[in-house]
């Protein structure tokens, strides 16, 4: 799906794309994405099932690379409240809180929230780092389920780039 971004008076359709926490957790792959973001490449979605999962995964880094001591634990709050309010800037949120029952065979079944946000966001994609839990590629090569294609962040931001040449 695609939705209308205004830049410079002019409407045009960019894509739209849940974001895994597994691309949000590297500070590499979360700048590019984020980036395309704000230049208006594509609109992109996230989850409270996401930042949930986000939240716990950078915090037990966080403890694990700087301890659990008061100051720590500090930074870590203005860490965290830092990078949510970046994110939510950017990042639509869509409200997976009230799921419909998993109706597809996921290598993954907890992963089945990224299909849910990606319906309720009207995204064609979800973009993961997580390969191993794609659905099996189809014959064009791509992997998709229902219409919503499972992308690496690599190849989605060169297919965004191939859409702006145009």
């Amino acid at each position: 799906m695609t939705v209308a971004r205004h830049r410079g008076g002019v409407a045009r359709s960019v894509p739209v794309a849940v974001l895994d926490t597994s691309v949000l957790y590297g500070e590499a792959s979360r700048r590019q994405l984020v980036s395309a973001v704000n230049e208006g490449r594509f609109d992109g979605v996230w989850s409270p099932h996401v930042i949930a999962e986000l939240n716990r995964v950078l915090t037990i880094r966080w403890l694990r690379e700087h301890g659990s001591g008061v100051a720590s634990l500090r930074d870590l709050s203005q860490s965290a409240k830092k990078m949510m309010a970046f994110l939510f800037a950017v990042l639509r949120l869509v409200d997976t809180s009230r799921t419909d029952a998993p109706t597809i065979d996921l290598r993954d079944a907890d992963d089945y929230h990224l299909v849910h946000a990606a319906r309720l966001g009207r995204a064609a994609f979800v973009v993961s780092a997580n390969t191993r839990d794609f659905p099996p590629p189809g014959r064009d090569g791509r992997r998709s389920y229902d219409g919503i294609e499972f992308i690496e962040p690599a190849p989605f931001l060169a297919r965004l780039a191939k859409l702006r040449s145009r």
